[in-house]
């Protein structure tokens, strides 16, 4: 059950990172720090995340709710990189696109959580 606790926390950390990220991209402040920050923790949920499918393989076949859940994830983590490419070549985007982001990243996170805590389907 430790190794849940730790795949929650560092989602956590992940969401606030990448939330950051996606918000200071406008202003360019901080903004390549987030970009590391996010990407390890993004690797650190896959990390963690592949342990925990392979220590309990029956969550696979719990229902929809993980299918769902991890697609969401796959998306978030294509943002990231996107996120993070942008930030890195030092390039920029409209506000309106940064707001779009922003709110979607939030959006995923609260999806995947309540996905997790919930396993409505």
């Amino acid at each position: 059950m430790n190794l849940i606790a730790v795949h929650m926390f560092v989602v956590f950390c992940w969401a606030v990172f990448l939330v950051s990220l996606s918000e200071s991209i406008i202003c360019n402040k901080n903004s390549k720090v987030l970009a590391v920050f996010s990407l390890v923790f993004m690797f650190m949920v896959l990390f963690v995340g592949t342990k925990l499918m392979l220590l309990f393989p029956s969550v696979a076949k719990s229902g929809m709710w993980i299918h769902v859940k991890l697609s969401i994830d796959i998306l978030a983590m294509l943002v990231n990189i996107y996120l993070v490419y942008i930030v890195l070549k030092n390039k920029t985007i409209s506000q309106k696109l940064s707001s779009i982001l922003y709110w979607a990243v939030v959006l995923m996170f609260l999806m995947m959580y309540g996905l997790t805590l919930f396993k409505p389907f």
